[in-house]
């Protein structure tokens, strides 16, 4: 049986940026001299959520794939994994490239679908009691503090999946001159985020294309 322990005491929450620019996902041809737009694939696994949710791997991955660029128009589609449902309508969507770059694309989202998986879910239950002591005003004060105990146990697990389609007139954003593009999503979630699922947190994504 698969079961995760772990103490809750106070804690100071760091949180760590990393600096500098990501390189790209996948390198292809550039479809506007190519002529057509060939595979490309990108996904953006999340091995650490699925193990500490006790998920099988690839199920919480997302997804994207450039379905159409050409002088008309360029077209993105998305597939995106959560544990609680995107609603990408609220999302901030942007398409950039080295030749241009735009805000709010059209965007045709499907409802959220959702799969129930066996996995692990957290239990919460006091497991004893401590001294926390203060100088306040010339005195000391002390008070009771109960001690938590967070123990992933197994129990069903939702993931949701939000599928949409983004796509934006080419004004620049992919040229015979294009060497890179990026999709980037970023929309609030209801899921658990934060230091060890406290809190709540927000989706954000990057797919990454470069044209050779």
């Amino acid at each position: 049986m698969n079961i995760r322990h772990f103490t809750t005491f106070p804690f100071v929450i760091v949180a760590a940026a990393a600096a500098g620019c990501a390189g790209p996902d996948l390198t292809m041809a550039n479809p506007i001299v190519a002529g057509h737009v060939p595979q490309n694939v990108v996904v953006k696994e999340h091995g650490f959520a699925e193990s500490h949710n006790g998920l099988p791997v690839g199920s919480m991955a997302d997804q994207a794939v450039i379905e159409a660029a050409d002088k008309q128009q360029v077209c993105v589609t998305v597939s995106l994994h959560e544990l609680a449902a995107i609603d990408l309508t609220t999302a901030e969507i942007k398409l950039t490239s080295n030749t241009g770059t735009l805000l709010q694309p059209q965007l045709n989202a499907d409802p959220p679908s959702q799969q129930t998986y066996q996995g692990l879910v957290a239990h919460t239950e006091q497991t004893g009691t401590r001294q926390v002591c203060r100088y306040d005003n010339g005195q000391t004060v002390c008070e009771t503090q109960p001690i938590m105990s967070t123990t992933m146990v197994p129990g069903p697990v939702d993931v949701f999946n939000t599928k949409g389609r983004v796509c934006a007139q080419n004004q620049n954003l992919v040229t015979p001159t294009t060497t890179e593009l990026a999709l980037k999503i970023s929309t609030p979630t209801a899921a658990a985020g934060g230091f060890m699922g406290m809190g709540r947190g927000s989706k954000n994504v990057t797919f990454r294309w470069a044209f050779q």
